[in-house]
């Protein structure tokens, strides 16, 4: 049996939690859901994986592992150091998120003989690693739509949480993990580290006023970064926290589905959250999002000049245009195409990538 470590640097997930995560958990934990079905079909190949710090609890000689490394946390250099073999570069965030292992991607990733990232870190990875376009693996399930109950939906939500990048050094009290010289430094270098869209998304829903509701967390305040008269006018339409993000999603016909960050290949889970409920998205991130997703399936925010032009295209959608959007959805999330995007097919990439180093 082989011995893998993934590295990571949430602590909530140390100590072999992260195989423990049920399907259908919080939303914030998908990045960490598929990881319970890498180690079972990893158990079949001969690899066992854990957690890194099971390294030392288990008194494992750290010169018989291959690591995973989920970015690049303190757990990888100590594994390094000790003598272990690096297998798997990868990571499920963005660059506005993982803006250091982005900026440094070219030398971090020609450490590792594979590296698994969106296709936008293509261009900026080492000649010398195996370049692997990610797919983000969905943990959620289609559901069966029935259509009389979608006529009765209401009209538009916007489910997102209060925040934004501080970008102002005199804000640095108020959000001092989100003030960096060196984050701003490397923003200037390498662009899509500050192409995120969390105020884009409150000028969208603001513009709608009381046709859109909008759900989520942090607005109990104000979040610095944001424009406080745009706080106020996204404040009007707020109708509280979600419990179930998918039940909230199902009792209405479209949704604002705005990306943290403009990234090539960066599709989240937001859009088929949308399909899974027979949510028409109103989608802005990717700019190859043709490519992974089929144009009939959902509304391309880039295509409007303006936010009133939008609404006047929802306005004059009838229900068999609507209907179109919906079957166009529940098509794909049936078909062959969709497949890179499941957790199944993420686990059997991640196990071939590791076996093979």
């Amino acid at each position: 049996m082989r011995t893998v470590a993934l590295s990571i640097r949430n602590a909530d997930m140390q100590g072999d939690r992260i195989f423990q995560l049920a399907d259908d958990g919080p939303i914030d934990q998908a990045p960490y859901t598929p990881w319970r079905r890498v180690r079972e079909l990893g158990l079949d190949c001969g690899l066992d994986l854990m957690t890194a710090d099971q390294v030392a609890a288990r008194a494992i000689n750290p010169r018989s592992v291959h690591v995973i490394s989920y970015d690049w946390p303190p757990s990888t250099d100590a594994l390094v150091a000790r003598g272990a073999q690096l297998a798997v570069l990868t990571s499920l965030e963005p660059p506005v998120i993982a803006w250091e292992l982005y900026y440094h991607l070219g030398r971090i990733s020609g450490r590792f003989p594979h590296t698994l990232l969106f296709e936008g870190g293509r261009r900026r990875a080492a000649a010398t690693t195996g370049f692997h376009r990610l797919y983000f693996p969905q943990v959620r399930q289609p559901r069966v739509i029935s259509w009389p109950e979608w006529q009765n939906r209401k009209f538009l939500v916007s489910i997102t949480s209060n925040k934004a990048l501080v970008r102002s050094f005199t804000r640095f009290f108020d959000r001092p993990r989100e003030v960096s010289v060196k984050r701003e430094i490397a923003s200037r270098l390498y662009p899509p580290i500050a192409a995120d869209q969390y105020l884009e998304r409150l000028r969208v829903a603001a513009h709608f006023g009381q046709r859109v509701d909008v759900f989520g967390q942090g607005w109990q305040r104000h979040h610095p970064a944001v424009p406080l008269v745009l706080h106020n006018a996204v404040l009007r339409a707020y109708r509280g926290a979600v419990a179930e993000k998918l039940e909230m999603l199902a009792q209405y016909r479209f949704s604002l589905c705005l990306e943290n960050s403009v990234f090539e290949g960066y599709v989240s889970e937001k859009i088929f959250d949308c399909f899974f409920t027979g949510t028409i998205p109103i989608y802005l991130g990717a700019p190859d999002i043709h490519r992974y997703v089929p144009p009939e399936a959902f509304i391309d925010l880039q295509q409007f000049g303006t936010y009133g032009e939008l609404e006047s295209f929802l306005d004059g959608l009838d229900e068999p245009a609507m209907r179109r959007y919906v079957e166009a959805a529940q098509d794909f999330v049936r078909s062959a195409e969709y497949a890179p995007f499941t957790v199944e097919c993420f686990a059997q990439q991640m196990v071939q990538l590791v076996a093979s180093s």
